[in-house]
């Protein structure tokens, strides 16, 4: 059985949480990468969601938005999996995980966003502490118009983050501004990636920092968008060692497998 908690401590069970979720225009749901759970979930609640709303689409940090036409071309059946994954870069866990989300888009027809900056451009944004068409060449159409630098509390989370990284971890000796302004330059892209299809209902899946706190990708949408109705979603697992105050800031859903 599968129940939701809200922010206010309100307990639904799927039914009642599916009908709230369709409430919101964008629902985000943040995940640990590696996390089993987390990624039945996000089955779970594309099959739900599809199955009361045939025009939802889906959204995926995991694909960069200049492979789009190789998804769309591979949705539409007029290109082999074998050639859309030679061409999408798909991640590691790609098999286990992901692609259960996109066959399922793939059979019933709706669309899926391949939302994410184009890794090499975030690579130089953070080597060059500068976003630019400079920087980003050939990725300059992905940049966004608008992008919002201006949240304290998500600059101190993130440096907060690079602080617990491994001394091995790749980005440790970069400087902490510039791996700043790409995270955002990600945040943004994937925002942007949104705008043609915010008249439909939205279930994004993501990294758990992505949309923390409505922060990541949400506060770009919403400053955008300030009267577009947001949900993050969160599981139980990610929030355990959270005090009840800092659970309900999280997230405005919590789901909780029983």
């Amino acid at each position: 059985m599968y129940y939701l908690m809200t922010n206010k401590g309100m307990m639904l069970h799927l039914e009642q949480a599916l009908e709230a979720l369709l409430d919101y225009n964008v629902i985000f749901f943040g995940e640990e990468h590696d996390s089993r759970v987390a990624h039945e979930v996000e089955l779970t609640l594309l099959t739900e969601l599809i199955g009361r709303d045939a025009s939802l689409v889906l959204a995926l940090e995991m694909f960069e938005r200049d492979v789009q036409d190789s998804l769309n071309a591979y949705l539409k059946g007029t290109i082999s999996e074998d050639n859309f994954l030679e061409l999408s870069r798909p991640w590691p866990n790609y098999e286990e995980d992901y692609r259960p989300l996109v066959e399922l888009a793939k059979a019933r027809g709706i669309p899926v966003i391949a939302a994410n900056v184009p890794r090499r451009t975030a690579a130089g944004v953070a080597m060059t502490d500068e976003i630019s068409s400079d920087v980003a060449g050939k990725d300059s159409m992905y940049l966004p118009p608008t992008l919002h630098l201006d949240s304290e509390e998500y600059y101190e989370r993130f440096a907060a983050l690079m602080k617990k990284m491994p001394h091995s971890a790749p980005m440790k000796g970069l400087n902490v501004k510039a791996l700043y302004k790409a995270q955002v330059l990600k945040d943004a892209v994937m925002a942007a990636s949104l705008e043609p299809f915010l008249d439909h209902h939205i279930l994004f899946c993501c990294g758990r920092f992505h949309c923390d706190y409505h922060l990541g990708i949400p506060y770009q949408l919403q400053k955008n968008h300030p009267a577009l109705k947001v949900a993050v979603v969160v599981c139980a697992e990610s929030v355990t060692g959270l005090p009840m105050k800092g659970r309900s800031r999280i997230a405005d859903f919590i789901w909780i497998d029983n």
